[in-house]
């Protein structure tokens, strides 16, 4: 169910730093005025519109070209190939950081408009009052922690801005930390652990953030004594309040269909299948999946997705699972049935496919010519794969979307999940030279992810051949699980960014990227359309090195 409305617009005149000569679009049937902000229902309003925001990032296109693409996870497959290869094209006039940037700072203005008018909205319980500033806090947080770890130092603006204003600075990156932590500070203590409505953020959503945010500035130049030990904490906090969230029994349950409501969820950005307010949806069912379509006994259906072929996995994030690990199996996609009966040539044979047959296999390894001639169906291996057929992460499939061609999906996307948690207290106790007291936290991930034998005592068995010992954690390790935990769920980036391993690891593990990558490429361009429209231009607002 989806109890957050995305779709109300707010008409408060307001011009979001320079870079904005828009308003949000607004929609007659649920526009606010000015006024309709100073009332209960307007602040109200003004929460739900800074929700909306989120969904300029999660789910579509620009999020994941930014955090999915150029990691050690995946390549290009049938996309744009700049920000996969970090080619000349990521640039300054590219719609992926324009997009963003001005999404990012329309919504900080409606979490400034919020918190600074909040206070004095009169007729209002004054519990619930704080919780929705409060709120506004956690996504004014949000969006400048996303703007931060994506530019570098970036401009800072805590009051409503009314009218058109060509003034800004970019502060430095410990000042925009501070602000971040200052907002969530202030939050948790107003959050509730069980909101009025699902999809609100939580104390234990603000308490991720916050262990990210410190885990985060611990790695960078503005790092400060005590943030690995803030960021455990935090982490811990969560974890043992177990009365509120914990980690599925099966890795499966938490993108199972229909399952998007569960236990393991911290935090999700909420879609609808009310297309009204819905607006373009969850695009990410789209980017990951192959193109099955076309190939004999397939042809595009609901259940296998539109496939657009974005991401294909590097061959090192296929590698990355132990044979008791069932986490591979239940994110990638390697068998299609025949949904489309008929005879067809395979391998110079004619095969006649029922429906319902084994009609494709991406398999994990070669194939000779003998095991092939006994295969009623077509093997392709990984010496064979392309950048349209590859294994497919499935995380985001979304077989309710209205028809077979339809972009828009329904499903949650989910932003933070317990098992992240886990890994992240597991990556700040490791970074504090804690490497006992992590052990724990990564191996409760990985007995998780056990593959379910015929016997308890086989699955147990398995549990014990994924569990590590102390000795085993390095912050590659940690890196590691964290592919094999959250593939694809757009924060690799961020990841490998965070732990000053982006370079390294991009040069090890992704071919295409690996010419290209440079050491400035651990910021992106920021929007020419910002510097032009700031006084002074780029003197007063510059651009970051190495780009155009």
């Amino acid at each position: 169910m989806k109890s957050i409305i995305y779709s109300v617009s707010l008409a408060l005149g307001i011009s979001m730093l320079s870079s904005c000569e828009y308003m949000l679009e607004e929609d007659v049937r649920n526009q606010i005025s000015n006024e309709h902000l100073n009332t209960p229902l307007g602040l109200e309003d003004g929460v739900n519109a800074a929700y909306s925001f989120l969904r300029s990032f999660y789910g579509i296109q620009n999020g994941g070209w930014l955090t999915v693409f150029g990691t050690d996870e995946f390549l290009n497959g049938n996309a744009d190939p700049a920000y996969a290869t970090y080619s000349a094209n990521i640039n300054s006039r590219s719609g992926v950081v324009s997009g963003p940037w001005n999404a990012f700072y329309q919504a900080i203005n409606t979490c400034n408009a919020v918190i600074e008018r909040g206070q004095q909205v009169q007729g209002m319980d004054e519990a619930l009052k704080n919780t929705r500033i409060a709120e506004a806090r956690f996504l004014r947080a949000h969006y400048y922690f996303l703007l931060v770890q994506i530019f570098g130092p970036v401009h800072i603006t805590l009051e409503e801005t009314i009218g058109a204003s060509r003034e800004a600075t970019r502060a430095p990156t410990e000042e925009v930390y501070q602000v971040i932590i200052d907002d969530m500070e202030a939050a948790i203590p107003n959050l509730l652990a069980t909101p009025s409505a699902y999809g609100r953020a939580t104390v234990h959503a603000a308490k991720h953030q916050l262990a990210k945010v410190y885990l985060t500035r611990a790695g960078s130049t503005a790092a400060q004594p005590g943030d690995y030990a803030k960021a455990a904490e935090l982490a811990e906090d969560v974890i043992n309040d177990s009365g509120n969230h914990r980690l599925l029994d099966d890795f499966a349950d938490i993108y199972r269909v229909g399952n998007e409501v569960n236990d393991e969820v911290l935090f999700a950005v909420q879609y609808s299948n009310v297309q009204l307010l819905n607006e373009d949806g969850n695009n990410a069912h789209m980017f990951y999946t192959c193109a099955y379509d076309g190939q004999p006994g397939m042809y595009r259906d609901l259940a296998n997705g539109r496939p657009w072929a974005h991401y294909r996995p590097t061959e090192f994030m296929l590698s990355l699972f132990d044979e008791a690990d069932s986490r591979d199996e239940k994110s990638f996609q390697r068998v299609w049935y025949c949904n489309n009966p008929g005879t067809f040539t395979i391998d110079g044979r004619s095969i006649t496919l029922a429906l319902g047959d084994t009609a494709l296999y991406i398999a994990d390894r070669e194939y000779t010519a003998e095991e092939r001639a006994r295969a009623n169906y077509k093997i392709v291996a990984p010496s064979q794969y392309t950048n349209t057929l590859f294994p497919s992460l499935t995380k985001y499939l979304d077989p309710d979307r209205p028809n077979i061609n339809d972009a828009g999906g329904t499903r949650d996307f989910v932003v933070y999940r317990l098992a992240d948690t886990y890994l992240l207290a597991a990556e700040a106790l490791l970074m504090s030279g804690r490497e006992a007291d992590a052990l724990p936290y990564v191996n409760a991930v990985r007995r998780r992810a056990a593959r379910v034998g015929a016997t308890p005592a086989e699955t147990e068995a398995n549990r014990q051949a994924l569990e590590v010992t102390a000795s085993d954690l390095d912050i590659d390790f940690i890196l590691d699980e964290r592919a094999r935990e959250l593939s694809g769920e757009y924060m690799r980036w961020f990841d490998l960014k965070r732990t000053n391993k982006l370079l390294e690891r991009v040069r090890l593990h992704n071919p295409q990227a690996e010419p290209n990558i440079q050491e400035y490429h651990v910021v992106r361009p920021i929007p020419q359309t910002q510097i032009d429209r700031t006084e002074g231009g780029a003197d007063a607002f510059p651009q970051n090195p190495g780009y155009n």
